[in-house]
Order: C-alpha cells, then structure tokens, then sequence
C-alpha cells in the first residue's frame, strides 16, 4: 500500500513538471508578447516564438567559449587583444539605445557580436592570473555587471513599449499573452 502511494505521488510530480511547461513553455522560449510591438524581438519557427537575444547571443558566447579551447586561440592572442576585441563587440549593444535594432537583421547581428564579445572576454579573464578562484571571481563580478546593465535595459524597453499600448501592461487582458493566461488558467 505503502509502495503504491509513493508511486502516486512520484507520478503527480511528474504531471506537475509537464503542466509547468505547458503553461510557461512559450515564456521560456520568448519572454516577449506576441503582438505587432515585439514582432522584432523574435525568430518565428513553426509555431514556436524564441527570443532573438537568447537564442542567437547565448549560443554564440557558448560556442565561442568551446572553440576558443579547441584551437586554443586564447593562447595565440595577448591578454590586451583578447579584452580590446571584447569590448569593441560588446559595443553593439550601443545599438539598442540609438534604436538601430528595429530590423530583425540587425538585431540578430548585434546579439551574435554581443555573444562574441562575452566569448572573448571569458578567456581574457580566465586568462588574467595562474589562480583560478581569482579568476572566478572576476569572471562572477563582471559578468554579473554585464547581465545587470543588459537584463536592467531590456525590462526598462520592455515595459516602455507596453506602457505605449492601449493594453499598458495590463497582462491578463494583452492579446500578447493571451495564449500564456488560458495555459495557465486552464491548468490550475
């Protein structure tokens, strides 16, 4: 009996993950709207909505990071380069703010340079002394400012933009994230 309570509950839990999901899976792939304000925002494919930010930056810095290891191309170029290249790329994001990323395609090319630059700028630390917990330190400060300032500009666009529509951030009555709410209402 005992035995096939714990089965139960284990088998709730699991229910339980998958309506998390069900309810917030589009969320996951793309914190934005889907409305005509944040069309820019996103890569459509299918049905999905995937955030052009994280789905091009992230993975760029990721892969960035592996093949920099793999030809060990932070010990082919200085300590000065690998920081100066850093910094030039992440310069791009200089392009949200003079509202140069309305295109989807310059937006796509900003959020590659900005994962490049963060891959650039991972090795420069890493690279900074023989210690790594230093190093790890370093790596958590500044990667923590980066995020801070980025995250910090994008909820303030964000919300900007949905203050301008008719909506103003009036989540439950967005169309936007209509699709979110039913989910989420549905399975509660």
């Amino acid at each position: 009996m005992l035995e096939f309570s714990a089965q139960k509950n284990k088998k709730e839990k699991v229910k339980e993950k998958g309506s998390f999901f069900k309810r917030y899976g589009s969320l996951l792939l793309s914190h934005h709207p889907e409305c005509e304000a944040f069309k820019d925002h996103t890569l459509k494919i299918g049905s999905h909505h995937f955030c052009i930010g994280c789905f091009i930056g992230y993975p760029t810095a990721i892969v960035g990071i592996i093949i920099f290891e793999i030809f060990k191309i932070y010990l082919i170029l200085n300590g000065i380069t690998l920081f100066l290249f850093g910094l030039i790329c992440l310069l791009f994001f200089i392009l949200s703010p003079l509202n140069l990323t309305k295109h989807k395609g310059i937006k796509i090319i900003q959020k590659f340079f900005l994962g490049l630059g963060s891959a650039f700028l991972f090795w420069w630390i890493w690279t900074l002394t023989p210690d790594i917990s230093i190093n790890f330190l370093i790596f958590i400060l500044t990667f923590g400012v980066i995020l801070v300032i980025l995250n910090g500009y994008h909820a303030y666009s964000f919300l900007k933009t949905c203050k301008k529509c008719k909506y103003t951030a009036d989540w439950y009555s967005c169309p936007g994230f209509k699709k979110v709410y039913k989910k989420n209402k549905k399975n509660y």
